[in-house]
């Protein structure tokens, strides 16, 4: 009997770990990515070198090579690609109308408040003027953000026409559109929450949200450390439960992964503030395996193929955290220093930098210098580890 094949949407070092999980499923794998030295080409059985965002030419390939499943891999531009195949080729997934609206800011926005879900109010906006309008009816502070990114990238608190001005091309830079969401700023108690669950046939069979953390000093909305299981109060998780299923079922949304963030305001109300139809950067699916047993991405992957998803039962391991590696400032990177105490717990790391390198201040993902894992046997261990910090970046100016 022939292998399913399946076409992994980028095969960057972080989206290796999708080719690498198809692989050792046993399916054969068609890695997609216009870059030729791209990691995960080397891993796959077939290499397909094309523009990954041109949806028409994934679908060509597709269609040529004679894929059983199509997924992207921590990304929501790339979900819209892999939506748009698998409709065309009627392939196991969820519709693009619904992909569409879970990573296009606007429409998600639009879709919660005329279901009656909590949300901040919201508006996307073109121009600079829009954008101040919309501020005016408002108040002050907003927040901005890409109508159609992730990553934390172009998103800004702003508190006045001049920091608007001064990020608005910034974060219109962003989106593919040259759209911007200005939405109404949630004064939000308590950690935010971030991570994955798991969907099949329209319920969500698993939750693995974990507590976010930032470092304020040079970026207060990109996480840097999400660590698992969540210490959030069991009566919040309950309703934000509840409330991520009715918006599932309202939306229409019936099998995968999905990244998920909210947060709670001080009247206790659970504000969604993200749905993306994928797997979690920051290592967030390895975390999740690593702490509870149940591997997400494996689960996702045979979704994606139509065959039925690996056990969904959790069995509770240990205490899991991804803490993403960044300077402080600009500079030449000259290394990267673990504290004595945790050297132990590392179960895996991921480097995207090395000595000598150029980096950045710390804004977005895209100033990620590594990602490192770390286990637990529990929860003082880590909340130890989380408090005295875990690594340091020594950067020569």
């Amino acid at each position: 009997m022939s292998k399913k094949r399946i076409m992994i949407l980028g095969g960057n070092l972080v989206q290796t770990d999708a080719v690498r999980c198809a692989h050792e499923l046993g399916y054969h794998v068609i890695c997609a990515d216009e870059h030729r030295d791209a990691p995960g080409h080397c891993m796959a059985d077939e290499q397909c070198y094309i523009d990954i965002s041109d949806r028409e030419a994934v679908l060509r390939e597709a269609r040529k090579r004679h894929i059983d499943g199509i997924i992207p891999y921590a990304s929501d531009a790339l979900a819209t690609v892999a939506a748009y195949v698998g409709e065309q080729l009627h392939l196991p997934g969820n519709p693009l109308s619904v992909i569409e609206t879970m990573t296009q800011k606007p429409k998600f926005r639009r879709f919660m408040q005329e279901h009656g879900f909590p949300v901040p109010q919201a508006e996307g906006c073109r121009t600079i003027d829009e954008a101040l309008q919309f501020m005016g009816r408002v108040g002050k502070p907003v927040m901005i953000k890409p109508a159609d990114a992730s990553g934390s990238k172009g998103v800004f608190r702003v508190c006045s026409e001049n920091e608007l001005r001064e990020h608005w091309s910034e974060t219109q830079s962003y989106s593919q559109f040259g759209e911007v969401v200005v939405e109404e700023y949630i004064d939000s108690v308590g950690l935010q929450q971030d991570g994955d669950i798991f969907v099949s046939d329209g319920e969500i069979k698993f939750w693995g949200v974990c507590d976010q953390r930032k470092d304020v000093a040079v970026s207060p909305f990109a996480p840097t450390m999400l660590s698992f299981p969540s210490m959030v109060d069991s009566a919040v998780e309950t309703r934000a439960k509840q409330l991520m299923q009715q918006v599932i079922t309202a939306l229409g949304f019936r099998m995968g992964a999905c990244n998920v963030e909210y947060v709670v305001d001080r009247h206790g109300e659970v504000y969604i503030l993200e749905i993306g139809p994928r797997n979690g950067g920051n290592m967030i699916p390895y975390v999740i395996k690593e702490a509870t047993g149940f591997d997400i991405l494996a689960a996702t992957i045979c979704q994606a193929v139509g065959d039925e998803p690996v056990s969904v039962r959790e069995i509770k391991k240990r205490y899991a955290m991804s803490v993403v590696v960044h300077s402080k400032e600009n500079g030449t990177l000259r290394g990267i220093t673990l504290a004595e105490s945790v050297r132990g717990n590392v179960c895996r790391q991921l480097m995207f930098m090395k000595e000598g390198d150029r980096v950045h201040v710390f804004r977005n993902g895209r100033d990620t210098v590594g990602l490192l894992v770390f286990c637990f046997d529990s929860a003082a261990d880590m909340q130890s580890a989380i408090e005295s910090g875990v690594v340091e970046v020594e950067v020569a100016n």
